[in-house]
């Protein structure tokens, strides 16, 4: 395998652009005309053309935990974009439905957006592109459902490594991409066979100061490293329709002075089968920080990691909200009958908060696990009246209680065991951690919680909705 540097690679790109966007399936209808908008959101990092495919249901990219294919570890460690375009062109046309192709036609640099469009039937969208300033990393999307007619999505990005390089952090190891560099002409052009991994794909641990990559690469992967926006231009390429006027007067955009904007905010539990506490929520300024990957748990976020106790986690933010003088706090209500109870697989929960605050923080307990949490920190909150901000959440490990996975070293959720009673009502001193919070491996089969409770960390497994509506 060869690496080319990435001038070359945008030549390359370039030739493929018109056959990219062509449907792939002779005589399928192209339904639909989507434009979709991908934007590096990292402050130093930069990100090789996409590549993308939307696709039928038989189609996956990457899986967490199995290898990577050879067109994605050719664009994971060598930028060749065009590899991995074939590769993912042939399980198009295998498949006999959706398209391939690549956004773009040079590196996206930090801060920078591209934009492009592409036709379609099919209902699910997958994108990989490189994180250049790395051995073997990428940020994907993998897999998503496609907004309908009329209708706009967004999907944060995280970074993995591919594993299939180790991560020596050397720039003498890496594309030879000279925003990587201090001199032109180092990095090397092909691989290096020492370096091989033979791994798995799993969530990137972000840049560890291993080698000679200045930490101005690093990336907060508790934030969207990427963000891709598809909208729905409506059937058959043309323009979604114009909406009819609403003769309900719309709410001004500009609130009165002296009041507060007001939101409505939705958790939605994305699992097959998980549980969650009702979502302990936070609407703040920039003084507040309610956790941080690779930083010790609050006692609050412990609590409520490990047992469950929600009322612990809300005092502590009340007291954060109280002490930065400017905020709001509270818990979620599950939607339903009764309202009570822990979220259910599917399940929602609601509430409305009004705050002149910009900033929104959430933790759920992941319930049948050791201290397993969702949890989104320090996000912005939708400006206008009417905007609406949706947030995919991930799975953390607080890091605070080893992860035996028995049933009998848990919250004791009669759904989590086989008979009432088995679990245990607080920590066991005998399994403290005294780690840090950092993404969670998910379930590994060490103990004796059903495999049915696993989660895939690649897909969100819950998310949030923030609409301001006043």
């Amino acid at each position: 395998m060869f690496r080319r540097s990435l001038v070359i690679i945008a030549g390359m790109v370039a030739v493929l652009l018109p056959a990219a966007l062509t449907n792939t399936a002779a005589g399928a209808q192209t339904d639909n005309t989507y434009t979709v908008t991908f934007t590096n959101n990292t402050t130093g990092q930069y990100f090789t053309p996409p590549n993308f495919a939307i696709h039928d249901d038989s189609l996956s990219l990457f899986e967490i935990r199995q290898p990577a294919s050879p067109g994605l570890q050719a664009v994971a460690e060598n930028g060749l974009v065009p590899v991995l375009a074939a590769e993912i062109q042939g399980a198009v046309d295998n498949a006999g439905l959706g398209v391939s192709g690549v956004g773009g036609g040079a590196p996206v640099s930090p801060g920078e957006t591209i934009s492009f469009d592409v036709t379609s039937d099919q209902r699910k969208f997958s994108l990989i592109s490189m994180i250049v300033c790395t051995n073997d990393g990428f940020t994907a999307s993998n897999a998503k459902n496609l907004p309908g007619a009329g209708e706009t999505v967004t999907y944060d990005l995280r970074g993995y490594d591919a594993g299939t390089e180790i991560n020596t952090e050397n720039r003498a190891d890496i594309v030879p991409a000279p925003f990587c560099q201090d001199e032109p002409g180092v990095g090397t052009e092909e691989s290096n066979p020492s370096l091989a991994e033979n791994g798995v794909v799993r969530v990137h641990r972000t840049l560890e100061g291993n080698g000679d990559i200045p930490a101005s690469f690093d990336w907060d992967n508790n934030e969207s490293i990427v963000t891709v926006t598809i909208t729905n231009g409506g059937d058959g390429g043309a323009p979604a329709p114009t909406p009819t006027p609403d003769p309900t007067p719309t709410p001004d955009p500009t609130p009165t002075p002296g009041d507060a904007p007001t939101y409505e905010i939705r958790f939605v539990n994305n699992t097959t089968g998980q549980y969650f506490t009702p979502p302990n929520v936070a609407l703040h300024s920039n003084d507040v920080d309610v956790f941080d990957l690779r930083s010790p748990a609050s006692p609050g976020v412990q609590a409520v990691a490990e047992n469950g106790l929600v009322p612990v986690l809300a005092a502590e933010l009340a007291g954060a909200v109280d002490a930065a003088g400017e905020g709001v706090s509270g818990v979620l209500v599950r939607d339903g009958a009764d309202g009570q109870g822990p979220l259910m697989p599917g399940a929602t929960a609601s509430g409305t908060f009004s705050t002149d605050e910009r900033k929104f923080s959430l933790v759920s307990m992941i319930v049948c696990t050791n201290d397993g949490f969702a949890g989104s920190d320090a996000k912005n909150l939708p400006r206008a009246v009417g905007e609406t901000v949706t947030y995919d959440l991930r799975g953390y490990d607080a890091g605070t209680e080893i992860n035996t996975e028995n049933r009998a070293d848990i919250v004791p959720a009669p759904f989590c065991q086989d008979e009432p009673g088995v679990g245990t009502e607080e920590s066991n001193p005998s399994l403290a951690e005294n780690g840090v919070v950092r993404v969670h491996r998910t379930l590994e089969g060490n103990g004796d919680i059903p495999a049915s409770f696993d989660w895939d960390n690649n897909e969100n497994i819950a998310y949030v909705e923030i609409v301001r509506i006043g």
